[in-house]
């Protein structure tokens, strides 16, 4: 009986032995686990979207869709996803105190990256966010100063400047009477900047010229873009170009009106008024949004993308009819000055007031 208790005593001893070993081996692994990641805060915080597929895009537009300008081109952009395979949907109209609610809401039915197109969006976009790190989220805009990135937003800060400045060089160029006219749908960083590029082109060109200008307030307003644009009219303006999406469809309806030559935006507006659109100036959205997609793959998505004339991204449309009427110096200089700022040897200046 004693050696039969001996044995189990041993046998429990052993056992006991090698079971406090893998606790004490637990115990010392643990600590080396959690410190042995080489990601960053932001790349652990992502984890989720790293290897998430892409396979729903929800885009939020602030006008509609049918404004061949701004708008019509993110609408190009997300049908050529369509294209590829990937569902999507869309809102038109999306007023900026419903912005935040439109993208929960995507965020809430499993959209995988949602677009915001503009740069109100920016602010929503980072709040709803940082509730959903599993979703991606794109503001076809300029990121809001002074706010932390999050690692599943990106922003692309197209230099529209560049290709207002080229326009400017046109109009000054173009106009007799010594009076060019620019209208612009809202008071924020990019259009301002865009404003201000046009004016200092006219006046490098052309110092004897006068630049009038009109924040109009709304982008969605052609009846307020057609009286602006008439007003200027009425002052001698000969040449008016506008930033201002649907309400900028207003400015060339009064030019037409007038028989007074337009610069359009967001696309090649040339159709609107094929004998009096010198130009339009846009950057390529269509193109900016379908790449996205393959951002998000290649790990370039996040973060601010800085792309101008240089990177194909903004330019000004072909002369179409219009080639014959304007002067070969006033090309040449269009085509010298682009040259420029794709060679860097010229920076277009970047001013977001009114000057």
């Amino acid at each position: 009986m004693k050696k039969t208790i001996s044995k189990f005593a041993v046998i429990t001893l052993i056992v006991l032995l090698i079971a406090s070993l893998f606790v004490g081996c637990g115990d010392n692994q643990q600590p080396e686990i959690e410190s042995s990641g080489t990601e960053s805060q932001g790349e652990q915080e992502n984890a989720g979207t790293k290897e998430k597929e892409v396979q729903k895009i929800a885009l939020l537009l602030p006008g509609p869709i049918n404004d061949a300008s701004w708008n019509a081109a993110a609408y190009e952009g997300l049908m050529r996803l369509q294209k590829k395979g990937y569902e999507v949907t869309y809102t038109e109209n999306v007023p900026v105190p419903n912005i935040e609610e439109t993208f929960r809401n995507y965020a809430e039915q499993g959209y995988d990256l949602i677009i915001g197109h503009g740069f109100e969006f920016g602010d929503p976009a980072l709040r709803v966010a940082a509730q959903f790190p599993d979703t991606w989220f794109f503001v076809s805009g300029k990121a809001p100063e002074n706010v932390k990135l999050l690692p599943n937003v990106g922003f692309v800060d197209q230099r529209e400047y560049e290709g207002a400045y080229l326009c400017g060089i046109l109009a000054g160029m173009m106009t007799k009477t010594n009076k060019v006219g620019y209208i612009v749908a809202l008071e924020i960083p990019s259009q301002l900047a865009d404003m201000a590029a046009y004016k200092k082109a006219v006046e490098s060109v052309n110092p004897q010229a006068e630049v009038m200008t009109v924040v109009l307030g709304t982008s969605e307003d052609p009846a307020k873009g057609k009286e602006a644009a008439s007003a200027q009219i009425d002052n001698g303006a000969d040449v008016i170009m506008h930033t201002a999406n649907s309400s900028g469809i207003g400015v060339i309806e009064a030019c037409k009106a007038r028989n007074v030559y337009a610069i359009g935006y967001g696309g090649d507006q040339n159709e609107l008024a094929p004998d009096l659109i010198l130009t339009s100036m846009y950057s390529d959205m269509a193109r900016v949004i379908e790449m996205q997609v393959d951002k998000i793959k290649d790990g370039t998505f996040s973060g601010i993308w800085k792309a101008g004339v240089a990177d194909g991204v903004v330019n000004i449309a072909p002369y179409h009819s219009l080639e014959n009427v304007i002067p070969g110096e006033a090309k040449q200089k269009v085509e010298e000055v682009k040259q420029q700022i794709i060679d860097g040897t010229f920076v277009v200046p970047e001013i977001y007031e009114r000057i």
